[in-house]
């Protein structure tokens, strides 16, 4: 049984920035460590003890270098977080680096443009932004979400989907899923489009809208009751929606389809703006039971892509 819609150097630093994720970095430093290692091995079974002994320095030398990338990329996630900055003291301290160790990578950053300097503070510079918008001019928002949505729907093992707001700010339309291969599943085709009071996608719209643009909405749109949990009236809709703002997170039992149930939440852009919702989609049996579960991966879904697209908290809740 499938729960359906109907039912439901700077030149360097940018090609080794220009990844799709953080996990391809931490593969590629991984690798890097154990080539480093498995260098190491094979040097000490073929140079006699002695030679080792006066080659030790040179030796120590290779293994350190390749900490320099990932301890760079490592402090600009951290500046990242920091828009005011952070001095040398509080950067060792996060990172658990000595200080020495950091000042030519801090140097090297600085000299690049990846990062500015005022006074004793350090902050991401004029290259690490222009750098972040190259890579995302290129990229849609569908492409920037996939691989979130693929590892969400690994997690929950549920249906996970991708919105956007139509331009006649009525309906939302799901322009992406990773569909759960479970048998009794929530399943909806690309292009589906949604009321907005009564989807749990459509609602994070809706409860980021103005309150002139809502007023405007409830005017001009039939509230229609599709299940005994469909709210229409428009003092409940605007509690929900309120809500929505509060927590972050817009969840419906049955409101679009009987046995249906979502859970939303929208993705930010660097201006604040939302600029499309995640959707957990399940069946009204399994959300009732692992209700928190599917609250937690919608959430922190929401939140990566969002950082991706630059934005670094305080949204138009």
């Amino acid at each position: 049984m499938v729960v359906t819609a109907s039912i439901c150097s700077r030149h360097d630093m940018r090609n080794i920035l220009h990844t799709d994720s953080c996990h391809i970095r931490k593969s590629a430093c991984g690798l890097t460590m154990r080539s480093a290692s498995v260098g190491l091995f094979a040097y000490r079974k073929l140079v006699p003890k002695y030679e080792q002994e006066t080659k030790l320095s040179k030796t120590t030398t290779r293994i350190e270098g390749p900490m320099v990338l990932p301890r760079a990329f490592s402090l600009l996630r951290l500046l990242a977080d920091q828009p005011h900055g952070l001095n040398l003291s509080d950067i060792s301290t996060h990172l658990d680096v000595p200080k020495s160790s950091l000042s030519s990578t801090l140097k090297a950053l600085t000299d690049q443009g990846f990062l500015g300097r005022k006074g004793t503070l350090y902050f991401l510079g004029a290259e690490a932004y222009s750098l972040a918008s190259t890579i995302l001019a290129g990229r849609t928002i569908r492409q920037i979400a996939r691989p979130y949505l693929e590892q969400t729907m690994e997690q929950t093992g549920e249906t996970v989907l991708l919105a956007e707001l139509d331009i006649d700010q009525r309906f939302s339309s799901y322009i992406d899923s990773v569909e759960s291969d479970k048998s009794i599943r929530f399943s909806v085709p690309i292009a589906a489009r949604r009321p907005l009071y009564c989807s749990s996608a459509g609602r994070v719209f809706l409860a980021h809208m103005s309150e002139r643009q809502r007023d405007s909405y409830y005017s001009n749109t039939n509230l229609e009751k599709l299940t005994e949990n469909t709210a229409t009236d428009r003092v409940e809709l605007e509690k929900i929606v309120a809500e929505i703002r509060k927590t972050g997170i817009s969840i419906t039992m049955g409101a679009y389809s009987a046995d249906g149930s979502g859970f939303a939440v929208p993705i930010y852009n660097s201006d604040s703006d939302v600029v499309a919702a995640i959707t957990i989609g399940v069946p009204l049996s399994r959300a009732q039971r692992d209700k928190q579960k599917y609250i937690d991966a919608a959430l922190k879904a929401g939140a990566d892509i969002s950082k991706i697209l630059g934005y670094s908290g305080g949204g138009n809740r």
